[in-house]
């Protein structure tokens, strides 16, 4: 039997073993984004929150306050999102997808609010990305009620559909002020509650969906003219550096 020490202990290039992992599957991908960009959504969402119309109807969560923010995202803010979308499609090594911003809404989850495990839908299209940005995370999520050492209070949670025991079904994450999570529509995720602070969690999320270019121009052959009106009927915004 081969002495794993050794075949695994640092040596020549010549006989080195590299580890690639391969994951098959649906993907989250993570970024982090620059704390000007989280600054700048935070002031602005604070200064128009009055004029804001209420979302709640249109989500899963069991939280007060959802608001919904499309007229709060700029010219700056979409690109960069759209970069963070062809780069998730990229990763996938399916970059030839139309990217459409669709809805952007922030919820405002305070103690013993929470959002249960859902998914994500859209009138245009069955298949599409979404996203949590963090915007804001309270200093504790209070005391766990059992196991503290594995804690659960306030931490985003993927679900995903291979039950494998040897895959890996569930990802589990205390994420942070900065942190970016892209994830198809049809992922479950959920956020659990949290206690004993009066902070609160706010987070941002934008849908995205996908379309096929040749679709658009075979509904709509007139060309900018039928892509304007597909998006003013679908209540969304095709970006046109990506529907050809």
């Amino acid at each position: 039997m081969a002495d794993l020490k050794k075949v695994f202990a640092p040596k020549e290039k010549s006989m080195g073993v590299t580890m690639v992992p391969v994951m098959l599957g649906s993907m989250v991908l993570k970024f982090t984004l620059p704390m000007q960009i989280i600054d700048k959504i935070n002031k602005s969402y604070d200064k128009r929150l009055s004029e804001l119309p209420a979302h709640n109807t249109e989500l899963a969560g069991k939280i007060a306050e959802e608001k919904l923010v499309d007229d709060l995202m700029t010219d700056d803010m979409k690109g960069l999102f759209v970069g963070c979308f062809q780069q998730y499609l990229k990763s996938i090594q399916k970059p030839w997808w139309g990217i459409s911003l669709s809805t952007a809404w922030i919820n405002e989850m305070r103690a013993g609010e929470y959002n249960p495990f859902h998914y994500h839908v859209s009138e245009l299209t069955d298949l599409g990305l979404s996203s949590v940005l963090v915007l804001k995370r309270p200093t504790t999520y209070g005391t766990e009620f059992s196991n503290e050492d594995d804690q659960t209070n306030g931490f985003l949670e993927f679900v995903g559909g291979n039950q494998d025991p040897l895959g890996l079904s569930q990802f589990r994450v205390d994420a942070q002020v900065g942190d970016f999570f892209i994830f198809p529509y049809t992922m479950l995720h959920g956020v659990y509650p949290f206690r004993e602070t009066d902070e609160v969690r706010r987070t941002l999320s934008y849908n995205c969906d996908l379309l096929k270019p040749k679709i658009i121009d075979y509904v709509y052959p007139n060309g900018q003219e039928s892509k304007d009106k597909l998006a003013k009927d679908a209540k969304v915004e095709l970006l046109q550096t990506n529907i050809h």
